[in-house]
């Protein structure tokens, strides 16, 4: 079988090569002259690049054609020791070319650790001349450099004896013990496409950018592709994809990631074109969430998005492979894996919604008994990695009662639990401040549906504080983002108060932006604690904006009253007259329905 392009080309050539794979090969060579020649010859008719691999018993596993300046190079391998060479050598044409190494078959040399490294180039459809490179070795072990020999004439090539040239740079690797590296970062390239949102695409790869260093990986490269319209097959389209597959080659990249959503036959399709793992933006939050994931529901919520996004993208022949529904044409030989592992995940949804309705109904639970207790409950809600969680500290520091910390990090979604803790308003009065999963671009509609339990603790707050980081550039386009989740969720229509946090490193344009596009937006700092006395006081002012003013007269015969106002913490000022004790209140209507009958004069704040 012949890997790579071979659309256009003859069949006789592809029957020639295939007949490759027959031909004994001395094990000394490089290459015989018969195989050069023939693919010389092929590669110059083709006007394509052709590569053979080799192993050490002089058998050729494999053969590939490219196009004309490149050919895509396997990572094949018949290790005998990890920190050892391959046990394969490349050879490949350069039709077009000179008979140099390219910095592409350096870095796939030193990257897929071949034996060796040959490139011909031709004249006339004969070889002509042939450069090839070893790695070099130090202290027991090979290094991550290349020396080169050549260009010599092509009727040189037998001259070479490879495996001697192996066993001297193999002598001192298998009597040395070497630890791997456990904590190396994985290497990964960035691929977006132009969208018709507030960012560039240079602004959205470097969101994502953060995402990969958040997950743990090294970005290597960036790449934009201008597209009209995204291809079904390949997203960026198989020129562009296989310009990555050579990419991807020479910065030795473990994995490609895209910025947006892919289809499963397209990440199929780009795997096979580009030769390692590719990923889409959805797959790497959801890898961020099952790494931040702590509490139980935390971990069943992530689980549950994970296994919803994977199900539609098992790849297979689709229905055709199940054989649970009987009759004609069901029997045979079972269920196939693809069915088990649908069925498998089908169930594992089940049972991790049914855990979910579990949480949920605790939740309602929890609400309502702070709803008899007549706290009102402030939630924080904003863009990833905008402050929510050191404001929401800070405040707790400062205001609150109880003084816990949840983890606050310049990273993105450093927490994902939501938490709630009591703070003291300028009033005195008190009131729950709760803490969400931070939202962002492109959130993957399976975390939403997913992390609904958590974020109902938005839904039924009295006021959500959207928390925008006022140091970035993209500042507005952040915040349509959290408003447009806000109204996926249902919590659009709650009053809202915008917090323009990190004034203390915005500067002077951004900030002047904000204020003219958001008049009603508080400039704060949770870090150096400025203007976060305002902050509570609009809170208190939007909390208790439509609570009920009343003057109660209580008779001395019913001070339990009296116990249970200042329970709810509505009380503004008592009088302790003969006749008994005269209050007023300011507080909600359930609390005032309980003690209407004493009112003798109220009024609807």
């Amino acid at each position: 079988m012949i890997r790579g392009n071979i659309e256009g080309i003859k069949k006789i050539y592809i029957e020639e090569l295939e007949k490759l794979y027959e031909v004994e090969c001395d094990k000394n060579l490089l290459v015989p002259f018969d195989i050069m020649n023939v693919i010389c010859r092929i590669s110059s008719e083709i006007n394509r690049e052709i590569s053979v691999y080799i192993n050490r018993r002089g058998k050729v596993i494999d053969v590939g054609i490219g196009d004309s300046g490149t050919v895509s190079l396997e990572a094949l391998s018949e290790k005998r020791n990890e920190l050892g060479l391959s046990g394969i050598r490349c050879i490949h044409t350069h039709p077009s070319g000179e008979a140099m190494l390219s910095s592409v078959d350096v870095t796939a040399l030193i990257s897929m650790r071949f034996d060796c490294m040959v490139a011909i180039n031709t004249a006339d459809d004969k070889p002509f001349e042939f450069s090839f490179g070893y790695l070099k070795t130090q202290e027991g072990k090979v290094k991550d450099e290349v020396f080169i020999e050549g260009p010599y004439p092509a009727n040189q090539i037998e001259c070479v004896d490879v495996i001697d040239m192996i066993q001297n740079i193999e002598k001192g690797l298998y009597d040395k013990v070497h630890v791997l590296e456990s904590d190396k970062k994985e290497r990964v390239i960035l691929v977006g496409v132009a969208s018709n949102d507030l960012y560039t695409p240079e602004e959205s790869l470097n969101e994502l950018e953060e995402l990969a260093k958040t997950a743990g990986a090294h970005v290597v490269y960036k790449a934009i592709q201008n597209r009209d319209k995204i291809d079904a097959a390949y997203y960026i389209g198989s020129g562009k994809a296989r310009e990555i597959a050579l990419l991807r080659q020479s910065l030795m990249a473990d994995t490609i990631i895209f910025d947006d959503e892919l289809s499963g036959a397209q990440v199929r399709n780009l795997e096979e074109i580009i030769g390692c793992k590719v990923i889409d933006r959805t797959t790497l939050i959801l890898d961020i969430f099952a790494q931040r994931a702590v509490s139980r529901e935390g971990k069943i919520q992530v689980e549950l998005a994970q296994l919803k996004y994977r199900l539609p993208r098992l790849i297979g022949l689709g229905g055709v492979l199940s054989r649970t529904g009987g009759g004609i044409g069901t029997r045979g030989p079972g269920e196939k894996k693809l069915e088990i592992d649908r069925r498998h995940i089908k169930n594992r949804i089940y049972d991790l919604e049914k855990e979910l309705e579990d949480i949920k109904k605790t939740r309602s639970l929890q609400r309502e008994r702070r709803k008899s207790n007549e706290i009102p409950v402030v939630s924080f809600a904003g863009y990833t990695n905008a402050g929510k969680s050191t404001l929401r500290n800070k405040l707790c520091e400062l205001f609150g009662i109880d003084k816990e910390k949840v983890l606050e990090a310049d990273m993105l979604f450093a927490t994902l639990d939501t938490t709630t803790r009591l703070v003291k308003l300028p009033s005195g009065k008190d009131v729950l401040l709760s803490d969400t999963v931070g939202f962002i671009r492109k959130l993957p509609h399976e975390l939403i549906e997913a992390f609904k339990s958590t974020l109902e603790e938005v839904i039924y707050s009295d006021v959500i504080v959207h928390v925008v980081d006022a140091s970035n550039k993209n500042a507005q386009a952040q915040i349509e983002t959290v408003n447009s989740v806000l109204n996926e969720i249902g919590a659009g229509n709650k009053k809202v108060i915008l917090a323009f946090n990190k004034i203390d490193v915005t500067d002077k344009d951004t900030i002047s932006f904000l204020r003219s596009k958001y008049s009603d937006g508080i400039e704060i700092s949770a870090v150096k604690a400025i203007n976060l006395d305002l902050l509570l006081q609009r809170i208190e002012d939007e909390v208790y904006k439509e609570f009920i003013k009343a003057r109660l007269f209580i008779p001395y015969s019913d001070t339990k009253v009296i116990s249970y106002l200042h329970d709810n913490n509505c009380v503004e000022k008592e009088e302790y007259k003969e006749d008994g004790i005269y209050v007023d209140i300011k507080t909600t209507k359930d609390v005032f329905g309980r003690v209407k009958n004493y009112s003798i004069n109220t009024i609807l704040n």
